[in-house]
């Protein structure tokens, strides 16, 4: 956690009244494990004379969040609710895309994947502990609704008592306490969101209860906040797929185009349907028996609920789906250019119809904790006792058919960046249209627990020179298990009307999407729906046994006589993980004409595996035997750091820090499985594998950071900083020659740490309320930011692999934030502007055009709100003004691939405080 001055938040929705020194303040302490750190009201601009000073709303909140980063000795950037459930988006991830150096990818209407300065590898925890999803090494950051979360803070670079295992950094989710306020509380928030794809108007609501009591063992606080938060969500798609050369046996007519350019392999739609769910209750108990000790006792279930109801029309155009002739291609036009096809018809006969994917999607994590600080002298000591456990249960489903009639289609590619094809010669409408193709489902169910305690102490030297010291412990213990089946059954031969199958006659015409976009004409099609098929999925089974008996599929009948999916012994594995880690830190501070002060220390890690698995291993005669594995490691790492901060004047510094961190792989990468496939090449026997890697260590970074920083006002500064990251270890799945017995030598495709790779940037900023203007001007305040980020991976040459420098994927090299903002009286406006430039979103496989671009975007969000009196407050919200949709391409814009159009999302709501 971050070193900043004793204070307690004491939020109200009218204000908040404090008395500022004229000096810095310099006494700082450790919040204590656990607590939700104070807000640093009180650490304001130094030349401000001591005086009562009101601070509300958007001020209360930029003036907390400047003060966290203004004292850390991190390098950290904040955000802070400005009230009970103010926090300025939907959920965390969505806010933190505000922040300089940090990108979100967004999907179904929500940021839900988050780099820091370019790197994914980032570590989370909850109030300083670490929370997981699962058998995960981090928790989806969207699954904090914004009504629990009073901060955020995102370390970029960390010092020895920030928890190791993100070299992207560390984000850490602040909740609220009942010491955070003076007294009663009771607050909420109710929203309707409407979704203008879906269609849909869903709720939003949270309610906090919060009070302490002075009894006759001392001060006694309890709070309990509960929220739920609901999206029905539409993600419209039109898509072209991966580029290639036209196949050697494929006509190509008029002759004349002649054959030297590419095409998409295939063509299609994609719905992205589903209805998402996000309960989340939150509890803490304190008790102050003396001004000197202070126990909690903290709980946290967080849970995640979505059901599927994808559609999918995914049509090729390279093969024939039959095996034979890839069909012609007629009326074919190129473009000016002659790199690939404008437009063209075909006829493709009896091919592939739409998809149907259903199912469901469960997660439940719950955290408690206890914890006490005990202040002794000079000394002050923290504990914290913390137990995780983590459930996730997935099933999915793909109900698949298959046309009745041949199928002729008119397709323009690239016509507003993505095809646009007109079929014919299928009632697309009626159900007699369609037979059963096959069913797939899935079933994925993973855990996770962990005890985790950690103890600190901070030492007041007396000593001018080296004035604190930190010293800690933490001792963790981690399971984590994960557990896969599947099966598939081809009914295609039965051609069976898809009417047989149980509830698809109770379907209809899917609702169409692309709200916004007319160049796609053909949009819907006859369909189950997905919600009642996987209620009856049972009757499904059912129908699918009968039918393989039907088809003489012996083999299959086996897969489907449990009701669920067999789970397979080879997708599965169980790990323990212990964890020993200490950390000594030493402040110190001097002047050489100019204060320095800083920190210098060290943490040290000791990491311990055991993964069990199975080994897949083929036998004299045919056939394959299941063999357990089991595997350990351990690895030690020293990870020291130093920071310095050079105070030229009460408002400007220069921030220096060096720092080293770690990433641990994946459990799922250090799984110990093997599966070893027989082959022949030349009439030889040969043997190639495919598994995880117990091997495997940790990602390690070198960071360097450098922050010059300007603080003018309580809101208002100036920053520009410059970082270098030298990471080795990233991990890549590459062929490898294994020794085997009694295989000998084989090639092996797992993970391993293969690669180096380096990221540069540089970071700007700028905040401030422009109380200088006159009238009702001076409610006008400004944010900006500006991120450049330079980074590659530099992967070596293995079997069968070129190797390479390729760009990170996932990161844009530019991208910053413009936020508009008002506030005087009872209003307050935000109007923000986030953009970031293309970027790699992933590599395919080199001689074809398979590497995929993410173009270029933009979004605009607003949220207004109005005290109609000190306990009531109404809001509106907008996100996504622009509706510009997500754009993808392979190679270049020549050749697009996906165009989705996402939702904007309206809503309007009440907060009450009382």
């Amino acid at each position: 956690m971050p070193k900043m001055t004793t204070a307690r938040l004491l939020a109200s929705s009218a204000a908040l009244a404090i008395t500022v020194a004229a000096s810095p303040v310099t006494a700082q302490t450790i919040p204590e494990p656990g607590n939700t750190p104070p807000s640093a009201d009180t650490a304001v601009s130094p030349d401000t004379a001591s005086q009562d000073i009101v601070v509300t709303g958007i001020r209360q909140s930029l003036s907390s969040a400047q003060n966290i980063k203004r004292n850390s000795d991190a390098i950290v950037d904040a955000l802070v609710a400005e009230d009970i459930g103010k926090f300025p988006d939907n959920n965390a991830s969505e806010a933190i895309a505000r922040i300089t150096g940090v990108q979100v990818t967004r999907y179904a209407d929500e940021a839900n994947g988050v780099l820091i300065r370019g790197l994914p590898n980032v570590q989370t925890t909850v109030n300083g502990r670490e929370i997981f999803t699962a058998d995960g090494r981090s928790v989806a950051i969207q699954d904090f609704p914004a009504q629990a979360v009073a901060r955020v803070d995102v370390f970029k670079a960390v010092t020895a008592e920030n928890l190791e295992g993100g070299i992207a950094g560390l984000i850490d989710v602040g909740l609220r306490r009942p010491f955070d306020f003076k007294g009663f509380q009771l607050a909420g928030a109710a929203r309707g969101v409407y979704n203008t794809e879906s269609r849909k108007l869903d709720p939003i609501g949270s309610l906090l209860i919060s009070d302490r009591w002075q009894t006759g063992i001392g001060e006694i606080g309890a709070l309990l906040n509960v929220s739920f938060t609901q999206t029905r969500f539409l993600n419209s798609v039109r898509y072209q797929g991966f580029q290639d050369n036209v196949p050697a046996a494929q006509q190509v007519l008029p002759t004349s185009v002649g054959r030297d350019f590419t095409f998409p392999q295939d063509i299609g739609l994609f719905y992205g349907r589903g209805t998402r769910q996000r309960p989340s209750v939150n509890g803490s108990l304190q008790w102050q028996p003396t001004d000197r000790l202070m126990i909690y006792a903290d709980g946290l279930w967080q849970a995640y609920r979505n059901k599927t109801a994808n559609d999918f029309f995914g049509i090729p155009i390279q093969s024939s789906t039959t095996g034979g002739t890839p069909p012609t291609i007629r009326n074919a036009v190129l473009t000016p250019d002659g790199t690939t096809l404008e437009s063209f018809d075909i006829d493709l006969g009896i091919v592939n119809g739409p998809t149907k994917e259903f199912g469901r999607n469960k997660t439940d994590t719950f955290q408690g904790a206890l914890g006490a600080r005990w202040e002794a002298g000079n000394a002050v000591f923290t504990t914290d006792l913390a137990y995780t456990k983590s459930i996730v249960d997935n099933t999915f489903g793909q109900f698949q058919t298959q046309l009745a009639a041949p199928l002729t289609l008119s397709v323009r590619l690239n016509d507003q960046r993505s095809v646009n094809f007109v079929p014919s010669g299928v009632d697309f409408n009626d159900p007699a249209s369609y037979y059963v193709r096959g069913l797939l489902e899935n079933r994925q169910r993973s855990t996770g627990d962990q005890w985790q305690w950690q103890g600190n102490l901070l030492l007041d030297t007396g000593s001018s020179l080296f004035p604190k010291f930190r010293f800690g412990l933490r001792y963790a213990n981690r399971n984590a298990n994960s557990t896969f089946g599947d099966r598939y059954a081809s009914l295609a031969a039965l051609r069976d009307p898809i009417t047989k199958v149980p509830s698809v006659a109770d379907g209809g015409i899917i609702e169409a999407g692309f709200h916004g976009d007319d160049v796609q004409q053909f949009r819907s099609w006859y369909a189950p729906d997905a919600f009642a098929f996987n209620d009856r999925i049972s009757d499904v089974r059912a129908y699918v046994r009968d039918a393989l008996v039907r088809a003489g599929d012996a083999g299959a009948q086996s897969a489907w006589a449990p009701e669920r999916p067999a789970l397979n012994p080879l997708s599965a594995f169980r790990a323990r993980e212990q964890v020993f880690s200490g950390y000594a830190q030493l402040d110190y501070a001097f002047d050489i004409g100019i204060p320095v002060d800083g920190v210098v220390g060290t943490r040290m890690v000791i990491t311990r595996n055991r993964l069990d698995g199975t080994n897949s291993l083929p036998v004299a005669g045919g056939g394959t035997q299941l063999v357990p594995i089991a595997s350990s490691t351990q690895y030690v790492d020293v990870l020291p750091n130093i920071s310095a901060q050079l105070h030229f004047t009460d408002r400007l510094k220069l921030r220096l820090s060096r720092t080293e961190a770690l990433t641990r792989p994946g459990f799922n990468q250090i799984n110990p499985t093997l599966t070893i496939q027989q082959g022949t090449i030349g009439g030889n026997i040969s043997y190639t594998g495919n598994g995880g890697n117990p091997d495997l260590q940790p990602i390690r970074s070198n960071n360097y950071d450098a922050s010059l920083e300007y603080y003018f006002s309580r809101t208002g500064s100036v920053s520009v900083a410059g970082f270098y990251r030298e990471i080795q270890g990233f991990i890549n799945s590459l062929p490898q020659v294994v020794t085997v017995q009694p295989f000998g030598d084989i090639l092996v495709y797992r993970p391993s740490n293969s690669s180096s790779g380096t990221i540069k940037g540089i970071e700007a900023a700028a905040t401030t309320f422009f109380d200088f203007l006159p009238g009702a001007l001076r409610g006008l305040g400004a944010q900006a930011n500006f991120t450049y980020i330079d980074g590659e991976q530099i992967v070596p040459a293995a079997a069968n692999f070129a190797g390479g420098r390729n760009t990170l994927p996932g990161v844009s090299k530019y991208s910053f934030n413009v936020i508009g903002l008002y506030e005087l009286g009872p209003a307050s406006v935000r109007l923000a502007y986030n953009y970031r430039s293309a970027n790699v979103d992933g590599f395919g496989a080199p001689g074809v055009f398979t590497t995929v671009y993410s173009d270029a975007v933009g979004r605009l969000d607003l949220s207004a709100s109005y005290n109609v009196n000190e306990n009531v407050t109404l809001t509106v919200d907008a996100t996504n003004l622009l509706r510009t949709p997500y754009h993808s391409y392979v190679k270049d814009p020549r050749y697009p691939r996906d165009v989705r159009w996402e939702a904007s999302l309206f809503s309007a709501g009440v907060r009450f405080r009382f």
